[in-house]
Order: C-alpha cells, then structure tokens, then sequence
C-alpha cells in the first residue's frame, strides 16, 4: 500500500472513500469492501482518502493508532491511502471546490464510495446527494453505502468506544471484528 501524506499529489482513475476510519469497524468494511470491489472490476486505483484526526476530536480516545489503521488498510487489500492536511484551506472548502480540485483534480476519481451519513465541505454542508450532482458533473460514480446495524443500533467508532468505556468489550470486539447480528 502507498501512503502519501500532504498535498502534493495526482492520481488518475481512482476509487475513493473518505472517512476518518478510527477503528476499522464492520461498517467501514462493508464501505472498504465496495471500493475493492469496483476497483478489481473497472482497474481502479483502491484509495482511502482521510484527514488527520487530532484536528477532530483532541480528547477522545483513538481506537487504532495512525499505525493500526495503516496496517489494517494495507490487510484489506487497499491500493493507496491519502493522509490529508485539515488545514485551513481544507476546512473553508466548499463541496463543490472539494470535488473539482480534490476528488477530480488530485485523486481523478472515477467511483467514490460513502457512508450514507457522509457528510462534506465547509460547514459539513455537502451530503450524499450533493456528492451525487457533484459526480455528475466532475466525472465519477458515487455509491451511498446505508449504516450497518448491531443489536438494533447503528455501528460507529463512537459507540464502540462507549461500549468499551462501559466495559461491553464482547460487543466492542465484534462489531470490530465483522459479526453485524
């Protein structure tokens, strides 16, 4: 797997998600799964495209280090992994200039595959739907992946973390480890 950090890159026909991806989670997987998928069907580069996690969330606990979540990308079989500035300028984007000069631009994104919670752009204004008309327009196909469910609640790196907090690690473990019952 190819790690490239910062902004100083330019890819052509690539598969992207975007996420934090704290914790390689069943939700993730079935979103990573997809990019694999399309990926080995149309000979697309599989990217993981994702931000520096201190700018979100400083005093919440980590559930990988940089370190895991690069191994357990690189086990998933995924091609190149984008470790992204969330600088200012990042943050100010809008979608739109998000999908031009990112997605289109460095990445040349031909599939993007997201969560249907995705949320994008300055302000997190840029949805699912927006990403759609913006794919549209800037030349690639977007796939909206629904929420897996555990136990009649929505998988998210937060609530395995609460789980683990509360000491519910056998819940914990497997909505890690891929058992979404």
């Amino acid at each position: 797997m190819d790690i490239v950090q910062g902004k100083n890159f330019k890819y052509e026909n690539t598969c992207v998600t975007i996420g934090k991806f704290d914790g390689i989670h069943i939700g993730h997987r079935r979103i990573l799964d997809k990019v694999l998928e399309l990926s080995g069907e149309f000979g697309y580069k599989s990217t993981v495209f994702t931000f520096d996690l201190d700018y979100f969330n400083t005093s919440e606990k980590r559930l990988n280090t940089r370190e895991e979540k690069r191994a357990l990308l690189k086990e998933c079989g995924i091609d190149l992994l984008i470790d992204y500035p969330f600088d200012d300028t990042t943050k100010n984007q809008s979608p739109e200039e998000f999908a031009r000069d990112v997605l289109q631009g460095k990445l040349g994104a031909k599939a993007l595959v997201v969560g249907d919670n995705f949320r994008f752009g300055k302000g997190a204004k840029g949805d699912a739907d927006a990403l759609k008309v913006l794919g549209e327009k800037y030349g690639f196909d977007v796939y909206v992946i629904p929420m897996v469910e555990y136990a009649g609640d929505v998988v998210s790196s937060s609530r395995i973390r609460e789980d683990i907090k509360a000491g519910n690690l056998i819940d914990a473990k497997k909505m890690l480890n891929g058992e979404d019952k």
